[in-house]
């Protein structure tokens, strides 16, 4: 039986994060804080309850931030971020349109129009 999402998961923000901490060292880059962590992993875990699409690649950003980023060629791009701050911050070009927003975010589920950007981006 291979791997499953939630666990592949886990271990690419872990990766990330461990990652990041080793790059920063050497850089002015700022720490994710815990509830970035937090704020993370519980949208990893969302989005492994959601078989629709791959899972994202995680990584940390100089500013303490976590994206997950999809990319499917030539379709387009999506990227999901964190910041510690209750807020999901999503961006993504689709067959050529651009989408951006940042949304207040509690955890709980994913917001409607990250789904749907996603929705749109591994459509058929």
């Amino acid at each position: 039986m291979g791997i499953s999402y939630a666990a592949m998961s886990s271990k690419a923000l872990t990766t990330a994060l461990h990652e990041a901490r080793l790059l920063g060292a050497d850089r002015p880059w700022t720490p994710p804080t815990p509830a970035t962590e937090s704020e993370a992993a519980c949208l990893l875990a969302l989005l492994a309850a959601e078989p629709a699409w791959p899972p994202g690649e995680v990584e940390v950003q100089p500013d303490g931030t976590i994206q997950l980023d999809w990319d499917a060629g030539e379709r387009g791009w999506v990227t999901l971020s964190v910041n510690g701050h209750a807020t999901l911050t999503h961006s993504a070009v689709i067959d050529g349109d651009e989408y951006t927003l940042a949304e207040p975010w509690d955890g709980r589920a994913l917001t409607d129009w990250a789904a749907e950007v996603l929705r749109r981006l591994w459509r058929a």
